[in-house]
């Protein structure tokens, strides 16, 4: 099963010079059709054929019949002439709406990535205060306690136990501490770039699940593809991974980046565990994280999954936004 989570594209709707040429030439036809009308009608004088032949049932007001055929005609061109105004009229109502979906659609994608770039901001503000004042203060602490284990070392062994137990807990700290600057912005992504980085996030997620293996392959050059882009694709990997770790139960995995010359970034990860149903209703907000982060740089996200058959995640993102 394939399933594309893309924006929908929407048919064009304005009257363009093919529609008018087409107006034109049924106008045409119609024309073309009442003047050979006349003529054939004129050379074999049905008018007067026609009395003859309905002079037998002048009882029956059979010749009264032409009359009544031509204001019904006549009658049925005004219908379809308001028909046709309505529909006109239909038809600009639509144009208007879809052009005010479009231009709210670019408002969103604006604000989607206003709000990625501030949030990571956010993130990356955040994570320089933990490392600056918690991490500073917990290596102080340490550096404290390791002294005050030296001097106990003589004759109190009470206090050295309590000693090692501050360095244990402030080792222990700044172990959650790096752990939460880590997911709240990567430093190897400023530090490295994006390759490399993501490098360091799958070899991390490979120590973490030793019995799965996974490979990372990369193609073209990766560099100067701007914030918005790096910390997307980063994500994008990053969630994936998560995804996989939490549901899918798999043995292999591949995780593939391919820079297409100026025009675009593909991302590309695969699995073989159990598989979805993409049918089936979810809970999480997993699915729908990834299509708003791919969908507010005008990027495009498929998801190919069958319960049983593994997933595979694909993911284009133009160049140009970055």
């Amino acid at each position: 099963m394939d399933t594309q989570l893309s924006l929908p594209a929407f048919p064009a709707l304005a009257e363009g010079p093919a529609h008018r040429r087409e107006v034109w030439r049924d106008l045409a036809v119609v024309i073309a059709v009442t003047v050979a009308t006349f003529a054939l009608s004129s050379v074999l004088e049905l008018r007067e054929w026609l009395t003859e032949l309905t002079r037998p049932l002048e009882r029956y007001q059979v010749d009264e019949l032409p009359l009544s055929f031509a204001v019904l005609a006549l009658s049925l061109a005004w219908f379809s002439w308001r028909r046709w105004r309505q529909s006109q009229s239909e038809l600009q109502l639509r144009v208007a709406a879809q052009q005010a979906l479009v231009e709210r659609e670019t408002q969103y994608r604006m604000l989607s990535q206003k709000y990625l770039l501030v949030q990571e901001e956010e993130r990356r503000n955040l994570a320089r205060e933990l490392h600056d004042e918690l991490g500073q203060c917990l290596n102080a602490i340490k550096l404290d306690a390791v002294s005050i284990r030296n001097i106990a070392r003589d004759g109190q062994p009470e206090i050295e136990v309590s000693a090692n137990a501050i360095v244990d807990i402030s080792n222990h700290l700044y172990e959650v501490v790096r752990s939460i600057m880590q997911r709240l912005r990567p430093a190897a992504l400023d530090a490295l770039g994006l390759r490399d980085a993501v490098v360091d996030l799958v070899t991390q997620w490979r120590r973490r699940n030793p019995g799965v293996a996974c490979t990372f392959e990369t193609e073209g050059d990766l560099s100067g593809l701007g914030e918005l882009l790096n910390i997307t694709v980063y994500r994008l990997v990053q969630e994936c991974l998560t995804n996989i770790t939490k549901h899918a139960a798999a043995t292999r995995i591949r995780v593939a980046l391919e820079r297409e010359g100026d025009e675009a970034v593909r991302v590309f990860i695969a699995d073989d565990g159990r598989g979805m149903d993409l049918n089936a209703k979810r809970v999480g907000l997993g699915l729908v994280g990834l299509r708003e982060r791919v969908e507010a740089l005008r990027g495009r996200l498929e998801l190919i999954s069958e319960a049983g058959r593994g997933t595979q995640v694909s993911v284009q993102l133009p160049v140009t936004v970055g």
